[in-house]
């Protein structure tokens, strides 16, 4: 009977160590012993090893941020702060690289062009299509504030960065992407491979950018779409009562634009620090553009004038080129005298940004970057014209920035003309404002033949060419002379037509009116 006992206790034992072992071997397995896969990846993450040379960061990145927030000024410390913090949120963790890593010559020439302010290309992040698009298949998408077309299309669900590098590389030769604003409407739609089949980009309810795929080169081509419109000329005209200026931002009919481009022809024709008195009179006359009794943004100033007891009488006209992206569509006086007679000249005859100054995502490596200068897109062949007199210091050929003129002007200001095609002169030529230098090209690293602008102010910092007052010419010439006179007649016929019209549309809502008065307009 003991004996049995015993041997039940012994088995009870037994069974107790053997299922104490199989824990203890459980839990080892899951974590007493050896590192789990999650924590082994965790703790690579907090471990990185040391990289190599290919894959550090550039050494001057961070010093170029810091030296460039010293050295801005009180009234652009804003602008430079917000823009350094817009970099520093940039998601810029990533797994793809370039194809190629630069060379000595090549990183020359890059820091030239843009500055790399991530170490990679920005994660993809793949979204799931969802249900949300219309009848036709399309996603839509609206312009976000402060960003760029990529930035605006990676909100689109289901859409990578590989679709709108696409987009913005086939729709840049023909869209002015600086134009771009907060709350403009796009659309995209999707084949049944995953690629982008069509693009639609309409700033307006009028205007239509259409980007469809080539069946044949498997390409997205561009097409535009204007729908008519009807002109209405309306003019803007009052007395001063403190400035021109604040005289403007008191109307309701005045938007913006017509403020700023009516305060700035009419500074460079009256001196208002000096001459303007209370009581001197405006005159604008302006051309607007409606669809189905709707007013289509982007109003047109063809006529200005100020007429004070000190100031005396000044007008300008709007003169504008067959080629609406013409750079000689600007104002100018009777006499054909641009404006900004001070101003540098723009180094194309027509003006089609395709990338501006500032962070963008490079269009050949999808890399956040400073962007040194503006690219202005041209046929391969078309002159290139120094923006002002000065010297050429470099006529030279680099890896990215291709076939490359350097001019020092006066003031020690340099301008950079990069991805050229055929060169007009040589190191040490002087040259003067206009002066053709060279022709656009797509040599170098290039996504499409174009010209890069870059200008470097005397402290050695880059400046954004499209804040910089640039013209075409100080004076029209003989060529464009008699298409100005012709377009000045016909404005200031408008402008008599318009005054009367409005006369009497007032004496119309003034109550009945005798004669043949309601036959005039009918």
């Amino acid at each position: 009977m003991y004996s049995e006992k015993k041997n039940k206790f012994t088995s009870l034992v037994f069974l107790a160590v053997m299922l104490l072992l199989v824990f203890l071997v459980i839990f080892y397995q899951l974590g007493g012993g050896e590192t789990s896969e999650q924590e082994t990846a965790e703790q690579n993450v907090e471990t990185a090893p040391e990289t190599s040379p290919k894959e550090q960061k550039p050494a001057n990145v961070q010093t170029f941020h810091e030296t460039s927030l010293q050295k801005i000024s009180p009234q652009n410390d804003d602008s430079h702060r917000k823009a350094a913090e817009m970099r520093e949120n940039e998601e810029t963790a990533g797994d793809a690289t370039p194809e190629s890593t630069p060379s000595e010559p090549q990183k020359e020439a890059e820091d030239i062009e843009s500055t790399e302010i991530a170490g990679g290309v920005d994660v993809e992040v793949v979204k799931d299509k969802d249900s949300t698009a219309d009848s036709e298949g399309f996603l839509h998408g609206k312009i976000l504030p402060k960003k760029g077309i990529e930035e605006a299309l990676l909100k689109v669900p289901g859409l990578q960065l590989k679709h709108a590098m696409e987009i913005s590389n086939a729709i840049r030769y023909d869209v002015d992407l600086t134009q771009i604003k907060a709350g403009e409407d796009f659309k995209v739609k999707f084949d049944k491979d995953g690629n982008v089949e069509e693009f639609v980009y309409y700033p307006d309810i009028v205007t239509f950018h259409i980007l469809k795929r080539d069946p044949n080169e498997k390409k997205l081509k561009y097409t535009a779409k204007n729908l008519p419109t009807e002109r209405r000329f309306r003019i803007i005209e009052g007395k001063i009562d403190s400035s021109l200026n604040e005289s403007l931002v008191k109307r309701d009919d005045v938007t913006r634009n017509i403020r700023a481009v009516t305060v700035g022809i009419l500074e460079c024709i009256v001196s208002f620090s000096t001459d303007a008195r209370k009581g001197d009179e405006y005159r604008i006359l302006v051309e607007d553009r409606y669809y189905k009794g709707e007013m289509v943004p982007g109003s047109k100033v063809l006529y200005a004038s100020y007429r004070g007891k000190q100031a005396g009488f000044s007008e300008a006209f709007r003169y504008e080129d067959e080629d609406p992206k013409s750079a000689f569509n600007a104002h100018y006086t009777d006499k054909g005298k641009a404006l900004i007679p001070s101003a540098m000249r723009l180094p194309l005859d027509t003006i089609r940004v395709t990338s501006p100054f500032g962070m963008r995502r490079h269009p050949i490596t999808g890399r956040m970057v400073n962007h040194h200068g503006v690219d202005y897109g041209a046929p391969v062949g078309t002159p290139v014209y120094a923006v002002a007199p000065g010297r050429v210091i470099e006529v030279k050929q680099t890896p990215l920035g291709g076939k490359q003129v350097t001019i020092r002007h006066a003031d020690n200001t340099e301008t950079y003309y990069l991805h050229l095609s055929a060169f007009n002169v040589s190191v040490g030529t002087a040259v003067s404002a206009r002066q053709r230098i060279a022709s656009v090209g797509n040599t170098g690293r290039s996504t499409g033949p174009h010209l890069h602008l870059g200008i470097k102010d005397p402290k050695g910092n880059w400046l954004n060419p499209l804040k910089v007052k640039m013209i075409a010419t100080p004076q029209l010439d003989n060529k464009r002379m008699p298409r100005f006179k012709k377009q000045m007649s016909e404005i200031l016929k408008l402008l008599d037509n318009t005054a009367q019209y409005q006369e009497w549309m007032r004496k119309y809502e003034e109550g009945p009116q005798p004669g043949d008065f309601y036959q005039q307009y009918k």
